[in-house]
């Protein structure tokens, strides 16, 4: 059995600031972003190896010290009593290089000398010492107290200047933390074309810093900016737009704020630079909350600042631009007067997004951009959804929840991991909330472990057959153990639950008219199913408590040996309508067990009009 260990390492942030916590990765460093901190990066030294650390701003190439010179003199036109002779001051700063990663260090302390270096054999001579992971110097003058401009490069610890002209186009870099003290600490990051960019500060919530080109912690800059250096732009509209997400897109930059959507984009349609500064284009007037949005494929999902909306942001060719599409336009009741506290992505094996409600209630939203289909499902079970998150394990993607349950009169918060979808017989599969899997080297009929559900009624799961009662008696937890009337080597154990799919009601035109207004009936209803049993389906006629009256088990079973549990069956299955008419036709497909089921169409033939016959 595997053994796992939790490893706990001290965080700075409380756990209330969790939630507004943005953050970044790359390799093994995770790079975090909240306003009330400095920027902070957690790294990942070894598997018990975890530290928090606030980012240290500037280039890891330490600046050359040492700094020193000497003017030679041999020339001071004496033939004409010094006429000609006329010293001027110049000022020489160096910086160290390292050619394999182009990080160009600080300035070093300045000298200046005193020479006429218009005259022959006149020369100053400029010296420091060696700085480890250099692999060359770099050389700045300033003249009678200009901006230092470069005048030549050396991989010696020493260089002479005989009158080289400064070129001012290109200086020294110059020493910047945007940063540096409470109220400037910025709340979002992400990664964008070989840079860092970080937005929204308490003092400037309009604004994003982006670091050194491949040096995402340098926010160094020169006079005047070169291409690569550090920048700060600000967003500007009609309103304050504080900047919320930051998204990398196939489109640029995209600044999610409070009131508009803005792309950022290199000057004539090029990579971001410094220098020429990059465009900032307001694309669309809606606002984004704080909720970290989603990037599937290249289209990204957010929650909009008016809660209620799921939106997406994707390239439109006709329009040659970005546009948006809402998501809830046919799930309104889902959404009204909620937000979201959570979400993540699971791209294997169903592409779906799974998505906690501040009322702790769960939605998923299957989402298929090839086939322009989408779909939101309830998910309901006893307690609260608290968080989700995705990890990718064996090649599936398996969503774990923060689960709020009563336990034995207990509120307990559990972590739960759902259960894999890649099993190769269906003794192995689970669909039960809370469950454990026991999986034994030979029969058994007691199972223990089972505190986290001390006090509840459950379902066993038993090699393919679905158990609830025991001796007429259903099966409940005591003393963390259970016992079943029957032995089985996989079992699992958990809360039931039922899956129900209604599909929504025929709106079609025919030849009397729309559907809708129509007398009709379902003539033939037929379930294209994979790898499924145990499934009723019919009309969704229902009682005064609101319970279905008309589903009718759809029969699987042909060959099966009597006493082994139905096997899963793949194809089509003809659904009884029971003759029911209307103005409506809506077909009800239902799954009580814990058993497999997936549906993968619902195919309809309706009769309108007169439907007596």
């Amino acid at each position: 059995m595997p053994i796992h260990r939790i490893h706990r390492t001290p965080s700075p942030f409380n756990s209330s600031e969790l939630s507004e916590i943005d953050f970044e990765q790359t390799a093994d460093v995770l790079y975090l972003a909240h306003e009330n901190h400095p920027p902070t990066k957690l790294i990942r030294a070894g598997h018990a190896d975890w530290t928090f650390s606030d980012v240290a701003f500037g280039p890891t190439l330490a600046a050359p010290g040492g700094i020193g010179g000497s003017a030679t003199v041999p020339n001071t036109d004496s033939a004409n009593s010094g006429n000609a002779y006329f010293p001027q001051p110049a000022t020489y700063t160096v910086t160290a290089y390292n050619e394999e990663t182009g990080q160009e260090s600080r300035a070093s302390s300045t000298v200046t000398m005193s020479n006429d270096l218009a005259l022959k054999r006149n020369y100053n001579t400029i010296t420091w010492s060696a700085v480890s992971g250099a692999s060359e110097y770099r050389v700045y003058k300033a003249e009678n107290s200009q901006l230092y401009g470069f005048i030549g490069r050396t991989t010696s610890l020493t260089f002479r200047d005989d009158n080289i002209g400064p070129d001012l186009s290109e200086g020294p870099p110059i020493a910047d933390n945007p940063f540096d003290s409470a109220s400037n600490y910025p709340a979002t990051i992400t990664f964008h074309e070989q840079r860092a960019f970080w937005g929204r500060t308490i003092n400037r919530p309009n604004g994003i810093w982006g670091s050194r080109s491949a040096d995402y912690e340098n926010m160094d800059f020169s006079r005047p900016l070169r291409e690569d250096d550090a920048f700060a732009i600000g967003l500007v509209a009609n309103k304050v737009n504080s900047v919320n997400q930051l998204v990398s897109n196939k489109q640029g930059l995209l600044a999610l704020t409070s009131h508009n959507i803005f792309s950022v984009q290199g000057s004539n349609e090029d990579y971001i630079t410094a220098n020429p500064p990059p465009r900032v284009r307001p694309e669309i007037g809606r606002g984004v909350s704080r909720l970290n949005p989603i990037i599937i494929d290249n289209v990204t999902f957010y929650e909009t600042a008016k809660t209620g909306e799921v939106r997406t942001i994707g390239y439109e060719f006709e329009i040659d631009g970005i546009k948006t599409d809402d998501l809830t336009v046919f799930s309104r009741h889902l959404f009204e007067n909620e937000d979201i506290v959570s979400w993540a992505y699971a791209e294997k094996p169903a592409s779906a997004i799974w998505l906690i409600r501040g009322d702790g209630t769960m939605l998923c939203l299957t989402w298929d951009q090839a086939q322009q289909v989408w779909g939101w499902t309830n998910c309901v079970t006893d307690g609260l959804f608290k968080d989700v998150c995705v990890v990718t394990e064996q090649g599936e993607d398996r969503a774990y929840f923060l689960v709020e349950r009563e336990i034995d009169g207990d509120t307990r918060l559990y972590v739960e991991r759902m259960a894999s979808e890649m099993w190769t017989d269906q003794s192995l599969a689970c669909y039960l909330d809370c469950a454990r899997t026991f999986t034994n080297g030979v029969a058994v009929s007691t199972v223990d472990r089972l505190d986290h559900l001390e006090g509840e009624t459950v379902v066993a799961f038993v090699d393919g057959a679905a158990i609830t009662e025991n001796a007429g008696n259903p099966l409940v937890v005591t003393d963390g153990q259970l016992t079943l009337p029957v032995p089985g080597l996989t079992i699992s154990v958990g809360l039931p639950f039922t899956a129900e799919i209604e599909t929504l009601p025929l709106a079609i035109q025919t030849g009397q008219g729309w559907s809708a207004s129509i007398p009709q009936e379902a003539a033939k209803v037929v379930l294209r199913v994979v790898n499924t049993r145990n499934i009723e389906a019919g009309p969704n006629r229902r009682d005064a408590a609101g319970e279905y009256q008309l589903l009718y088990e759809v029969k699987t079973r042909e060959e099966d040996a009597y006493g082994d549990p139905l096997a899963l069956f793949t194809g089509d299955m003809e659904v009884n309508m029971a003759g029911q008419s209307g103005n409506e036709t809506v077909v009800v497909v239902r799954s009580s067990d814990p058993t497999p089921m997936h549906i993968a169409a619902i195919l309809v033939e309706p009769k309108y009009g007169d439907t007596s016959g």
